[in-house]
C-alpha cells in the first residue's frame, strides 16, 4: 500500500514537473491554460478547467433537519427527552436498532406526512413529497449507517 502511494507521488511530480517544464504553456490573467498556439488565434483556445466538486445532493434536507428536526431530535439522530413549544417530549432514536430495521420507507413518508399523534406533528404540507423522501435519505445515510 505504501509503494502504491509513493508511485502515485512520483507520478504525479513527473507530470507536473513535465507541465510546468513545457515552455510552450503560458497561463493567462484568468487562470485558463493556453498554448502559445492558441495566443496567436483565440478560437482555438484549448482551456482546461479544474473538476468541480459534485453537488451535496441532500444539502437541502441537512439544512431542513437542522433547522426543524433536530428541536427535537437533535443534531446527532439520538432524540430523547426535550421541551419543545412548553410540551416536554420524547423523540425516539434514530440510531437505534429498532428504526434501522423495523421502519421501511412507507412507515417513514407516513409518520413525517401525518405525523403520529401527540407524539410528532404532521409535516405533509409543509414539506413536499421529495423533501420528505430526501429527509428519509438523509437520517439512513447519516444516523443510520444504511
Amino acid at each position: 500500500m505504501k509503494s502504491i502511494k509513493i508511485g502515485l507521488l512520483a507520478a504525479s511530480l513527473a507530470v507536473f514537473i513535465f507541465a510546468c517544464s513545457n515552455t510552450g504553456t503560458t497561463t493567462n490573467s484568468t487562470n485558463k491554460l493556453t498554448t502559445a498556439a492558441n495566443l496567436t488565434n483565440p478560437a482555438a483556445s484549448n482551456t482546461i478547467t479544474a473538476p468541480t466538486k459534485p453537488a451535496d445532493e441532500l444539502a437541502d434536507a441537512r439544512k431542513v433537519y437542522s433547522e426543524i428536526c433536530s428541536k427535537c431530535h437533535k443534531e446527532t439522530g439520538t432524540g430523547g427527552e426535550s421541551i419543545v413549544d412548553g410540551k416536554k417530549i420524547k423523540a425516539p432514536d434514530f440510531t437505534s436498532e429498532k428504526l434501522k430495521t423495523d421502519f421501511d420507507e412507507a412507515d417513514w413518508i407516513d409518520v413525517i406526512t401525518n405525523g403520529e399523534g401527540s407524539k410528532m406533528p404532521a409535516f405533509g404540507k409543509k414539506f413536499s413529497e421529495v423533501e420528505i423522501k430526501n429527509l428519509i435519505k438523509l437520517i439512513r445515510k447519516d444516523f443510520q449507517g444504511i
